[in-house]
């Protein structure tokens, strides 16, 4: 048996080192490969081979201690996480300096030098520091910033192994534009009905804890009787103004509750899994990551790597735990040699006519090219998705406004003609 000191990167970014005891050299490869950690450096520890000779017998070798555990040496800087937009500018600038023939390191060195956002300043001089002291590419991105996941990680490296970076990192924006494009329509539909929700608190308030006061002490003068509609608003404004600390105090005691219901991995698992089954919202969520698996998946096979590595990527990268569970299990049904399409049909999560298109990408070879189409026209479906739902939650939220600008308008018209009429009959 011999010992091996190494250094290897672990799936969360960090690097750690240690030394493991192995029959070989490629016993111990094997051995870190199983964990999951990417090897830097894996050397023949000779002098702590030698010690234990002499400290013991070869007999005693079964009783020998375990392993010295990993030790984290580094982890991706928190101050060098990189915005969607910086993280698309970022892999266009390289793949662009890259296309026009610079090499690795002086593309690095360029972007470093010339960028207007600091970000990527600090990340491109992170990375051309340890390009040029030999560390590969998809090392450097995971040690110099958080914002580069597995995903892209292992896309750069499959790119530097083939030796089509350029092409890989065209692809990669054309992926991280369509991602961020998707979130962007998905935020500007929750835009305006917000704005209204806001305004249409603001207006409640605003006549609860103003106006309705006045006008209870203008009717109260001339001895007239508030409608019952504004004796419930300025009610339930007493009772806030009033029982304000205690309020405050079951808002508080309600937030920690439910901030600490959500620490709890069981909590998180049932939200991720109701989300989905929410009226309108849950159909577009489900659409949302049809079109995010669509472009994820064919990204990635497009690149060359297999279709369990692929799908254990996209599971990595899915937040929600629910459809992580499921694919999961589709990962776990394809490397035993089931047919992708089959295991999608069982996992009740994608479009029937994605499964249809992974069918035949199946059966003619062309399954990259097939899920493509298919997210072409997925992407088109969350759009038309979202204006459907646009189209019912704004009108909606636009009747509710009138409704309460209009009982308010007509208690305002009633007091003051009331008044009017009280004022005559004096």
């Amino acid at each position: 048996m011999a010992f091996f000191r190494y250094k290897v990167l672990q799936k969360d970014g960090t690097v750690a080192e240690g030394s493991l005891e192995a029959g070989s050299r490629g016993e111990a490869t094997r051995r870190l490969n199983e964990q999951g950690s990417r090897i830097l450096t894996l050397t023949e520890d000779k002098q702590k081979a030698k010690a234990k000779e002499k400290k013991k017998p070869a007999k005693a070798a079964a009783s020998e201690k375990p392993d010295k555990p990993a030790r984290k040496v580094s982890s991706a800087p928190v101050e060098n996480r990189l915005s969607s937009k910086q993280l698309v500018q970022f892999t266009e600038e390289l793949s662009d300096l890259l296309a026009a023939g610079v090499q690795l390191d002086t593309a690095l060195h360029s972007i470093a030098k010339r960028s207007e956002s600091p970000a990527i300043g600090r990340v491109a001089s992170s990375c051309y520091e340890k390009v040029r002291d030999g560390v590969p590419l998809a090392t450097a991105l995971r040690l110099s910033s958080p914002s580069f996941n597995d995903l892209y990680c292992n896309l750069v490296s499959a790119g530097e192994v083939s030796g089509a970076l350029g092409d890989i990192l065209k692809r990669q924006v054309r992926y991280l534009t369509t991602l961020a494009e998707l979130k962007g329509k998905l935020a500007t539909a929750l835009i305006y009905p917000s704005f209204l929700v806001v305004s249409g608190i603001a207006v409640t308030a605003m006549f609860t804890f103003f106006l309705i006061p006045k006008l209870r002490r203008l009717v109260e003068s001339t001895g007239g009787e508030l409608p019952p509609i504004a004796k419930v608003l300025l009610g339930a404004g007493d009772f806030v103004k009033g029982n304000w600390g205690l309020l405050l105090a079951l808002l508080a005691a309600a937030i920690v509750i439910v901030f600490l219901l959500f620490q709890r991995e069981s909590t998180k698992r049932w939200w991720d899994e109701a989300k989905l089954k929410l009226p309108l919202f849950g159909k577009l969520l489900l659409t949302r990551f049809n079109v995010q698996f669509v472009e994820t998946f064919s990204n990635l096979l497009v690149n060359g790597l297999p279709i369990v590595r692929a799908l254990e990527l996209v599971e990595t990268t899915t937040p929600n735990r629910h459809i992580r569970e499921q694919i999961a299990a589709m990962r776990g049904r394809v490397s035993e040699g089931a047919l992708l399409n089959r295991c999608m049909e069982k996992a009740d999560l994608f479009e029937p006519g994605l499964i249809d298109m992974t069918r035949i990408g199946e059966d003619t070879g062309n399954l990259a090219p097939s899920m493509a189409k298919a997210g072409e026209r997925l992407d088109r479906e969350f759009g038309r998705a979202i204006e459907r739902i646009a189209s019912v939650i704004q009108p909606a939220i636009i009747l509710v406004m009138a409704l309460i600008v209009g009982l308010m308008a007509y208690m305002m018209i009633s007091v003051i003609y009331e008044t009017i009429s009280i004022l005559r009959n004096r």
